[in-house]
């Protein structure tokens, strides 16, 4: 009887043996699908903040991520940046101070707004933010985005320039010419040589009008790439000659005297109409600007891959303060200057800048005032 129950024992302890092993094994299995759920989620979670992280990175715009109290959950390196932010800020109020916006962020904070916007000036850097509230669900109290639109009101204020340049500009020989019309119309039948003498003076203002639209418009189309350059090898010193040439009747008219030295063996890859054209720019105001017997010097030199072309005066030479802006549309230096010549446009030097530009050189200028200037420009040696 006694081995009857030894065996009943023995068997139930192999059952429930077996039943344990059964259970260790399916506990196994699920903790291994557990921990490859976990890896994989782990993964995800990783190749998530690796996209986040990447994206934030590459956008030029500050992003930060702040909790209801204000807290930094996170910032980019693009806002650190724009806030020249060195070490670890805790929360926006430690940051915020110098932008202003803390307005917005409580506005948002409060549930009073969904998406809030300002622009900012600070240490005449201007700055949009925007303010959005994050989803009600989420940990995130607001998102903040920070973009630097400095470039962009300074292009709005040069076009607001332009506009007021150009309108100024034509204000003048409209108002001229309307005048001398009215001139014209009462003196003809009385006294037709003065009526001749207006007509000319009429002529010159509406070629003054030609020339800025046509020079305008010259600007749009190489401002905008649809003038074409067609580089060729050409040689420097024949383009210096076609120049001087062409300008000889005002160079005989002061009495200045032209030095030109460019070795035949000066050649660029470049356009020749438009190398001609800025020759002419720089020689016409080398000439306007330099007195009588005056003396303009232009050289052609190697340097490296490049031919340095130089057009030096004894002018009136530029003034320090007006020597950087004296390549923008419109800009004058002195309308004094040019006392007894014709007024330019203003346009000449942005244009020779362009085309210059477009051939992968690069101009500017040296100038000492009163004591003449001397314009450089590169350009691709053939």
């Amino acid at each position: 009887m006694e081995w009857l129950i030894g065996a009943a024992i023995l068997a139930a302890l192999l059952v429930l043996s077996r039943v344990l092993w059964i259970h260790l094994q399916a506990t196994q299995r699920e903790a291994e699908t557990v921990r490859r759920e976990r890896d994989r989620a782990r993964d995800e979670s990783n190749q998530l903040r690796a996209r986040w992280d990447l994206v934030t990175r590459s956008i030029g715009e500050g992003i930060i991520l702040i909790d209801a109290k204000q807290q930094i959950v996170f910032i980019n390196e693009s806002a650190r940046r724009l806030l020249n932010l060195t070490g670890d800020a805790r929360s926006f109020g430690e940051i915020a101070w110098g932008l202003q916006v803390q307005p917005l962020v409580a506005e948002i904070l409060a549930g009073r707004a969904e998406l809030l916007s300002q622009s900012v000036v600070n240490d005449e850097r201007a700055f949009q933010v925007t303010v959005r509230a994050c989803a009600a669900d989420s940990s995130c109290g607001a998102v903040i985005g920070i973009s630097e639109v400095t470039e962009l009101q300074r292009l709005g204020q040069v076009r607001r320039e332009f506009v007021a340049n150009i309108s100024h500009e034509l204000r003048t020989p409209v108002a001229t010419l309307r005048l001398l019309v009215d001139t014209v119309a009462n003196e003809i039948q009385q006294n037709p040589a003065a009526a001749n003498e207006w007509l000319g003076k009429m002529r010159g203002q509406i070629d003054a009008l030609h020339q800025l639209t046509t020079e305008l418009m010259d600007l749009a189309l190489i401002e905008s790439g649809q003038m074409p350059i067609k580089l060729v090898d050409v040689p420097i010193a024949e383009l210096i000659d076609q120049v001087v040439q062409l300008l000889q009747p005002q160079i005989r008219r002061k009495q200045i005297v032209i030095d030109a030295q460019a070795s035949p063996a000066a050649r660029a890859l470049a356009d020749p109409d438009g190398v001609r054209r800025v020759l002419s720019n720089l020689l016409h105001n080398a000439i306007k600007f330099t007195p009588a017997n005056g003396r303009i010097a232009v050289r052609a030199l190697a340097a490296g891959d490049n031919i340095e072309i130089q057009v030096e005066d004894s002018g009136t030479g530029i003034p320090a303060r007006d020597l950087p802006r004296i390549f923008e549309r419109f800009y004058k230096v002195d309308r004094s200057r040019g006392q007894g010549e014709a007024r330019g446009t203003g346009l000449g030097l942005a244009i020779a800048k362009h085309i210059v530009e477009g051939h992968g050189g690069r101009i500017w200028a040296e100038s000492v005032e009163g004591k003449g200037s001397t314009f450089h420009f590169t350009l691709p040696a053939s």
